[in-house]
C-alpha cells in the first residue's frame, strides 16, 4: 500500500498550495458522477472486493491568477471544496462513504478550449458500516467511522464556452484511518467520472514571465517534532497510545522543484511499551533512524520521499530494519512549517503523524 501513498502523496501538496493567495479570477460550480472498482491489495480482501462502487459529487472552486499564487507550483490552477457520496455496492459489509474534501487542480495546458489538469484531494470520510467483531467481522478495510480520504485524478476539461465546461476524469481514491485503529487494511478504488461545470467571470489565461521561476541553490536546515496515536494491538481493536518524536536534517535543491535530503529522527512509542510489557520483553520502546531521500519543493510546499534505516528499535515488535516515509509540509511563516507523514514497510502502510517544523535556514 505504500506505493499508493508514494503516488498520491506527491500530489497532496496541491491541496494546500493555493489557500493563502486569492487574486481570484473565475468561480466554478460543478457536479460529477462516478463508477469504479475496488482493488484487493491482499488475498484476504478478494471476497469483499468484487463490487463496483458508484457515487456523485458537488463542488465549488476558484481559479487563482496572481503571480504569488502561480509561484506555488509554477502553473495555473484552481482549488476548492467538494461534498461526495460513494456507495460500495455491498451494504451489509462495506456500506457507504460521505466525504468532505479540499482539492487543488493545476493545469498542464491552459490555452484553447481543451485543458489537461491533475487534481489532488485530501479530506475526511464518514463510513456508516465498519468492522465489528460480533456483527461485521469481514470488514477488515475500515474500523473507524471517521477516516481520511486521499485522491488523485487526471482530467480532460473541455470549455464549451466561457460559461460552461464538461470534464472526463480517471480517479484513484484511498480511504483509511491512517493506522489509528485496527483492523485498517484501507480501501483503494479507482473510478472514472463525468462532470459538468458552470463558470462565472472566466477570462483567458496568459503566460507568466520566466523570472518568477528563480530559486535558491543553498542548503537549508530544519528541526521539528511529531506526534501520533497508535493501537497497542496491531491486529485488533485496542486503546490508542501516544507516539512522540523529534527530527532534523538538511535539504539541498537540485533544480527549481527537486531536491536531496538527509536527516535523523528519534521517537518513543507507548504502544510499543505496552507490547513490551505484555510480552515481558527486555527491549526499549525508543526508536532512532537516519533518513535519506528526495523531495519536491514547489513554492511553500515540500513533499519528501525518504528511506529510513533504524539505528535502534524494539526488534521483536519491529523486525524490519528499513522503512519508507512519505511527508508533506507547508510553510505557514518565514521560519515555521506544518505537515504530516506516513511511515510504511514495503506495501504495508503503518501509521500517520502530525509535524511541526522550524526552518533554521
Amino acid at each position: 500500500m505504500s506505493s499508493i501513498f508514494q503516488i498520491i502523496g506527491f500530489f497532496i501538496f496541491l491541496n494546500v498550495c493555493y489557500v493563502a493567495h486569492s487574486q481570484t479570477a473565475a468561480k466554478y460550480y460543478g457536479i460529477k458522477s462516478y463508477y469504479g472498482f475496488i482493488i484487493a491489495h491482499t488475498p484476504d480482501l478478494k471476497p469483499i472486493s468484487q463490487t463496483n462502487p458508484y457515487g456523485f459529487q458537488i463542488e465549488i472552486s476558484k481559479l487563482k491568477t496572481s503571480d504569488k499564487a502561480w509561484k506555488t507550483c509554477f502553473c495555473y490552477g484552481r482549488s476548492g471544496f467538494a461534498l461526495s457520496y460513494f456507495n460500495f455496492a455491498n451494504p451489509d459489509i462495506l456500506g457507504n462513504a460521505y466525504n468532505l474534501s479540499y482539492f487543488v487542480e493545476p493545469y498542464f495546458t491552459y490555452k484553447g478550449p481543451l485543458k489537461l489538469s491533475l487534481r489532488g484531494t485530501i479530506g475526511a470520510s464518514y463510513l456508516d458500516t465498519v468492522f465489528d467483531q460480533e456483527t461485521n467481522p469481514d470488514n477488515v478495510l475500515f474500523s473507524t467511522n471517521l477516516s481520511f480520504l486521499l485522491g488523485l485524478s487526471l482530467n480532460l476539461n473541455y470549455h464549451i464556452n466561457d460559461r460552461y465546461a464538461i470534464n472526463l476524469s480517471a480517479n484513484y481514491n484511498h480511504i483509511s484511518n491512517g493506522g489509528q485503529k485496527q483492523p485498517n487494511k484501507g480501501m483503494n478504488f479507482p473510478m472514472v467520472s463525468i462532470g459538468f461545470d458552470k463558470i462565472i467571470d472566466y477570462t483567458p489565461l496568459k503566460p507568466k514571465p520566466q523570472e518568477l521561476k528563480q530559486y535558491s541553490r543553498d542548503w537549508s536546515y530544519y528541526l521539528g517534532s511529531f506526534a501520533s496515536l497508535r493501537s497497542a494491538d496491531r491486529e485488533a481493536e485496542s486503546t490508542n497510545h501516544p507516539l512522540i518524536g523529534v527530527f532534523g536534517g538538511g535539504l539541498k535543491p537540485l533544480s527549481a522543484i527537486n531536491g536531496f535530503n538527509l536527516g535523523a529522527e528519534l521517537w518513543y512509542d507507548w504502544s510499543d511499551q505496552k507490547q513490551v510489557q505484555q510480552q515481558s520483553l527486555d527491549e526499549s520502546s525508543f526508536s532512532s533512524a537516519v533518513t535519506i531521500g528526495h523531495h519536491f519543493l514547489v513554492g511553500d510546499f515540500y513533499f519528501l520521499q525518504q528511506f529510513g534505516v533504524y539505528l535502534t528499535r524494539p526488534k521483536t515488535i519491529q523486525p524490519n530494519w528499513l522503512y519508507q516515509r512519505y511527508s508533506f509540509w507547508y510553510r505557514i511563516a518565514k521560519k515555521w512549517t506544518i505537515g504530516a507523514s506516513m511511515i510504511a514497510y514495503g506495501r504495508r502502510a503503518d501509521h500517520m503523524d502530525g509535524r511541526l517544523i522550524y526552518m533554521l535556514k
